[in-house]
Parts: structure tokens; sequence; C-alpha cells
């Protein structure tokens, strides 16, 4: 229960200091911004010296130039995959549909997994501090997007990056081949969950949040 009393409390506070976020984060929704590049994204929520912006410029250069070689070796292969996607949703056929899904997956997989060394040497620039401030973005923008039904207002957001920032920093805290790592991911996301669904939620979204549309259309369903 001492982890649920710290989402409480956190929670809490961020309701008293959340208006500076809130604004922040209300004016890219409001303008509809186009999606910020990695640069653009260390900068803002990592708050990159001097020193690391030319460093990260230039590592970003170097894995740009991996990205495009694997592109252009791989073209006609991403373009199979996506012209077989695209008649299997046209014939409705649900099997290829799916397999058609789990080669573009493999495929993007595969392009992410070519510039990993390369990626690795962005972050290999951040201090700790930052490394964390990005882990509580990532954190962040994946738990958000689980609530996109929900509207969240700005000041719910800003509760939500808040609990996220407290879950990302237990997150690292676990040594990755500890026997009981996964369970304690599980438990530290079921805590983050039930925080945002308890005390940020109103009930009507918690009810938007619940409902799942039917297959093939036709009414919710709990």
């Amino acid at each position: 229960m001492r982890g649920m009393r710290r989402f409480v409390f956190v929670l809490v506070i961020a309701g008293m200091a959340s208006g500076a976020f809130a604004a922040k984060e209300g004016r890219r929704r409001r303008g509809k911004q186009p999606e910020e590049s990695l640069y653009d994204l260390l900068m803002r929520e990592c708050k990159l010296t001097d020193k690391q912006q030319t460093a990260v410029k230039e590592k970003i250069k170097a894995r740009d130039a991996v990205l495009a070689a694997w592109d252009k070796a791989n073209a006609e292969k991403v373009q199979a995959a996506e012209n077989a996607a695209k008649d299997a949703k046209d014939k409705n056929d649900g099997d290829a549909r799916k397999q058609a899904s789990r080669n573009l997956r493999d495929l993007r997989t595969a392009r992410e997994e070519s510039a990993a060394a390369a990626t690795a040497a962005i972050f290999a620039v951040l201090t700790d501090e930052q490394k964390a401030a990005w882990d509580t973005h990532e954190l962040f923008k994946a738990t958000a997007g689980r609530y996109r039904r929900a509207e969240l207002t700005e000041e719910q957001l800003a509760k939500v990056k808040t609990a996220c920032a407290i879950a990302a920093k237990e997150l690292a805290e676990i040594e990755p081949f500890e026997s009981k790592a996964k369970k304690l991911r599980s438990e530290i996301t079921r805590k983050l969950q039930w925080a945002i669904h308890a005390l940020v939620l109103t009930a009507e979204q918690r009810q938007a949040t619940a409902r799942k549309p039917a297959r093939g259309g036709g009414k919710d369903r709990n």
C-alpha cells in the first residue's frame, strides 16, 4: 500500500502545481503542430546543454543515415508488405490481414534494430537525470495514449505525467535480470493505472475508457 499512498500524495500535489505544464500542453494540442523530431523532443524533455546539442545533432545525423540505407535496401519488401495489407483489407480477409500486420511489424522491428547502436549512441550523451526525464516522457506518451477516449484535460495530463515520473523512477530501479523483474514491472504498471483511474479520471471518463467497440461494428460492450 505504500506505493499506492505515494501516488495519491504526489497526484494531490500535482493538482496544485500543474498550471505551467497544462498551459504548455494545451498550446501544443490546440495548435495541432506537426510531430516533433527526436532532437526537438530531447531539447524539450531533457534540456540539452550546448555541448550536448552539438553531439546529439551529429549522432542523430548518423542514425538517419543508417535508417536511410535500410529504407533503400528494403524498399521493395516494405512496398510488397504494404500492398499485401491493403489487398487483404479490400478483400476483408481476416487471416491475410493478420499475416500482413505481422509482416509489417517485423519489418518495422528490423528497421529499428538496424539502427539500435546508432540510437544508443544518442542517448549515451544524456546524464542520468536527463535519461530519467526521457523515460518519463516515453511512459507518459504510452500511458496517455491508453486514455485517448477519455479526452483528458490539460490539468489531468499534468497529473498523469507526474504519476508517470514516479512509475518511471521505480521501473528504472528494477535490475533487468532480476528473477522477479517481470512481476515487479507489472505491479508498477498496475499502480500507475490504478492511480489514474481512481484519482484522475471522472466517472464519465472511466465509463468511456471501459467501453470497447464490438468487432464488425454494433453497440459498445463492457
